[in-house]
């Protein structure tokens, strides 16, 4: 995923989907994020942010992980912390999406 400049809808209502591994994910060329796990309902997962020049990422989070026991957490490096808030607001008020911790 090194080259990847737009992840937008990649897992997008993924309804069935529970869980998922992101960890080998390198997002720091992506731009586009719009999306990504739209209707996610049940995923739990973690994504790291890398890149600090994503700028389109509307609806990111929009029903994502509402479904009891689901869970997003993004982590964030130094440059992209005020992104993923960001981010994270595009979430629905019922998604468990939180912000992760700071990598390097």
């Amino acid at each position: 995923t090194s080259r990847v400049t737009s992840m937008s809808f990649m897992f997008s209502y993924c309804r069935s989907l529970t869980s998922l591994d992101l960890s080998s994910f390198d997002t720091s060329k992506v731009t586009k994020m719009n999306s990504i796990f739209h209707g996610c309902r049940s995923l739990t997962t973690t994504i790291s942010i890398s890149n600090p020049n994503t700028t389109s990422y509307s609806y990111m989070f929009y029903s994502a992980a509402v479904n009891g026991g689901a869970s997003i957490k993004v982590n964030y490096t130094t440059e992209t912390s005020d992104l993923v808030d960001q981010m994270i607001a595009t979430k629905s008020s019922n998604s468990n999406v939180v912000k992760g911790e700071l990598i390097s």
